[in-house]
């Protein structure tokens, strides 16, 4: 049964777990909208803005593995930059599906409605360029090998892609078969040279820990990395932005380590390890206590998504999953150091009339969330307050 360019673009996204698609209608994107609306299993939520589409799918994104939002060509397309901006640079894949003008509009570089009036209709595709890791014009010729490529980037680099559907294409047939594109896989040589090195490096240490990152739960491995601390009893803790990537009520989690600015037990015992497994962490000012942390490079282990560093040498083409496969496999049980014990946010204090305080405010916030709650934060006071004044 032949299935139009928008139709199959939905049945793929639906087929890696987009239920879901956010986005405010606009006229160059109804037959988007529209498309959406009709397709078996695929909801529209409609939102009150491009720009809180974005950050709902960036939200969506980040429970779910991967999220899309629709908005309509120019004005929509702008107003969601900001969201685009933000999930580029916390790896949250997102599919921007953008209802572009009619291809006879934008060949005869017609001055019409949500354009700059200069005939240029790949202006605002450019100013998403940055903020995506692919991009592509769905045609009925290309839509197949296009929805391929673009899936396949998403997933690799875990980050935006921008797709823009003239408006005249939409509903065209779309043309070629589906040959779908494999996921990443490990070089067989670097993985089993990374896994070495990273065995060898473990055996020698007295002293290791763990700092487990936000890309774990980017990519969905929150059960490889459990299987590794499981398998090593490798104490672990987290920093800011990592916050939960795993489980903590178990043995093995220390608490937060964020540099100078709290826990210093915890820092000593960080820093003070003869190997430290940073694996998917972004080093960022926030989660390295404005950048007081201090990880020797010649003693830290660091696992990105399709790299690994072991002592100074590198070694590409190592997916992540892979790696923490075969490590789980590997890995021999340590004995338990003894390590920082959690600590929580103090006894709840204060009475119903007394000014609301930090140490008022935040042991109640620790009481009041449940297993499995959703919880949305920002930064600001709490950590701010507490940075360098040269930040």
């Amino acid at each position: 049964m032949s299935i139009s360019v928008i139709q199959h673009v939905l049945s793929r996204l639906h087929d890696i777990g987009v239920t879901d698609v956010f986005g405010v209608p606009g006229d160059y994107a109804f037959p988007v909208n529209d498309a959406i609306c009709e397709f078996p299993g695929t909801r529209w939520i409609g939102c009150c803005n491009e720009l809180n589409a974005a950050y709902a799918a960036d939200g969506y994104a980040r429970v779910k593995g991967i999220g899309a939002l629709n908005t309509t060509y120019g004005v929509g397309e702008l107003s969601a930059l900001a969201g685009m901006a933000g999930a580029y640079a916390e790896h949250v894949p997102l599919f921007h599906l953008v209802g572009a003008p009619p291809i006879p509009l934008q060949s005869g570089r017609a001055i019409a409605h949500h354009t700059l009036g200069n005939g240029e209709y790949n202006l605002f595709q450019k100013m998403s360029e940055p903020l995506s890791c692919a991009m592509a014009v769905m045609t009925p010729q290309n839509v197949v090998s296009e929805t391929e490529r673009l899936i396949a980037a998403a997933l690799y680099h875990r980050r935006p892609v921008y797709m823009a559907f003239p408006k005249d294409y939409v509903d065209q047939k779309a043309l070629g078969a589906a040959q779908l594109v494999a996921a990443a896989q490990s070089d067989p040589e670097a993985l089993v040279a990374a896994t070495e090195a990273i065995l060898a490096a473990l055996a020698k240490a007295n002293a290791a820990c763990v700092l487990p990152g936000i890309l774990i739960a980017r990519a969905g491995l929150q059960s490889a990395m459990q299987a590794v601390i499981d398998a090593s009893g490798l104490p672990f803790a987290t920093m800011f932005m990592d916050k939960s990537v795993l489980e903590e009520q178990q043995p093995n989690y220390m608490g937060m380590y964020d540099g100078r600015l709290m826990n210093e037990d915890i820092r000593e015992f960080v820093e003070g390890c003869d190997c430290v497994l940073q694996v998917g962490t972004l080093l960022t000012d926030l989660s390295t206590g404005a950048f007081t942390s201090k990880l020797d490079p010649a003693k830290t282990i660091s696992i990105s998504h399709h790299r690994t560093q072991v002592g100074g040498k590198s070694y590409s083409s190592v997916e992540m999953g892979d790696l923490l496969a075969a490590l789980a496999k590997r890995l021999q049980k340590r004995n338990a150091p003894k390590t920082p014990q959690v600590s929580s946010l103090g006894p709840v204090v204060g009475k119903d009339a007394d000014p609301i305080t930090a140490a008022a405010l935040y042991p109640r916030w620790a009481n009041f969330l449940k297993p499995r709650d959703i919880l949305v934060a920002e930064t600001g006071t709490a950590s701010t307050r507490t940075m360098p004044r040269s930040i």
